[in-house]
Parts: C-alpha cells; structure tokens; sequence
C-alpha cells in the first residue's frame, strides 16, 4: 500500500514538472466547468474557463485542470476522465 501511495505521488509530481497544472492522479476525476468573480459575493463577473481534458500515465487516469484566475467561482461538472477518455456518468 506504502508504494502505491508513494508511486501516485510520483506520478503527480512529473506531471506538474511536465508543465500539467494541478494534475490529480485518480483522486478527483471529474472536469468542471468554472465561472470566476472579482469578489466574494460573487457579484462582479471576470468571465470562464473549463478544465482542458483527460490524461492518462501508465493506468493512472487525470484531468488536466484549468488554471482559475481567482479564488471566487463557480464549478460545475462536465465530464469525468477514465480509461476509455471522457464520459458523462448515468446519473447525470
């Protein structure tokens, strides 16, 4: 188990150095679709941004993650990555 964990840090610290912003290695599979403010209460619109797609090293599967320009957004779900690439789940 100590190995595995260990691995799937590695994993995830390559792809940072490999450039992938916020990569998370089978943890948080789900794209989103973000909607960014200036302020708090969400009251002065900046504009939007999506995560930019799926990843996969080895038979680890991850988003690659939109750099949100502030800290005052919305997230709503798009897709999620697997193994077979980006699928809507049933449920949605």
């Amino acid at each position: 188990m100590k190995i595995r964990v260990k691995a799937m840090l590695a994993g995830t610290a390559i792809l940072a150095a490999a450039g992938v912003t916020s990569a998370v290695a089978q943890t948080d599979l789900t794209a989103y679709h973000y909607v960014y403010y200036a302020d708090a209460a969400k009251t002065e619109y900046l504009g939007e941004i999506s995560d930019r797609g799926c990843g996969r090293s080895g038979s680890y599967s991850y988003v690659l993650r939109a750099n949100v320009p502030s800290p005052y957004y919305d997230a709503t779900p798009i897709y999620v990555c697997g193994g077979n690439g980006p699928t809507l789940p049933e449920n949605w």
